[in-house]
């Protein structure tokens, strides 16, 4: 559970650092009001973190006990970072969403947070109010329960994650955790920056992010070529085919 924890909070971290509407969001409540206002958006991240996470991992249990779905766990993950890492370095955040200056509202963090709170009729200087924006933000993201289904897989498949209500929890907890303490980390920073914070710090940021995730992505690649039982996975598919092919002919 302890191991379960910990690559949990890894993965929640890491996942929480792209650059984004959850970011912009938390970095525009924090300069526009105060840290509170702004960890709270992350709270509400946080929050969804584990109960996706731990959805996600539990269904990923069902679904790797073929060592070939296993393989396509891992090809598909292997897949992602490798085209998201290279997305990262190569992408400009627009001009527009790098903004963060306390009287401008005109970023994209800032206008998602004010239509979401005129919608849900909530006031701007509420706590519930930026919470809430970190549960909808988060919500809207469709790729969420995907990717942490292909995480849980990678983790899983390389026996760092066991099976288990217990273990899975212990996951989404970490996940959890890892996603507030990246929030926490980045609002105290800009905190303690307020009147210093540039557009060049995000760029850095995504630089940061793009070559841990193609680090992870070579690591990944390193881990299917040799650690993967390929004859079982010959043996695995060669069986499956055969059965779906009696089945065909049987109809």
């Amino acid at each position: 559970m302890i191991i379960a924890l910990i690559i949990g909070a890894i993965t929640g971290w890491l996942m929480s650092m792209p650059i984004g509407p959850l970011n912009a969001a938390v970095i525009s409540r924090t300069l526009k009001y105060s840290f509170k206002f702004g960890l709270a958006v992350g709270v509400g991240a946080a929050v969804m973190d584990v109960i996706y996470c731990g959805g996600a991992a539990q269904i990923n249990q069902f679904l790797v006990k073929s060592p070939v779905i296993n393989l396509c766990f891992e090809l598909a993950g292997f897949t992602a970072l490798l085209i998201l890492g290279i997305r990262q370095l190569s992408s400009k955040t627009p001009p527009e969403e790098l903004q963060y200056i306390p009287d401008n509202n005109t970023d994209l963090g800032e206008r998602v947070a004010l239509a979401a709170m005129k919608r849900m009729n909530l006031e701007k200087k509420s706590l519930i109010g930026p919470f809430t924006i970190g549960i909808l933000l988060y919500a809207t993201n469709v790729m969420a329960v995907p990717e942490w289904i292909i995480v849980s897989g990678l983790w899983r498949g390389w026996g760092l994650l066991g099976s288990g209500v217990d273990i899975n929890a212990s996951f989404a907890l970490g996940a959890g955790a890892g996603t507030f303490c990246w929030y926490l980390v980045l609002i105290r920073w800009i905190a303690k920056h307020h009147r210093g914070f540039k557009p060049a710090t995000l760029q850095k940021i995504n630089l940061g992010t793009g070559i841990a995730m193609l680090a992870f992505a070579a690591y990944f690649a390193f881990a299917i070529l040799f650690e993967t039982n390929w004859h079982e996975v010959q043996s695995h598919f060669v069986h499956n085919t055969g059965q779906i092919i009696d089945s065909i002919r049987a109809k």
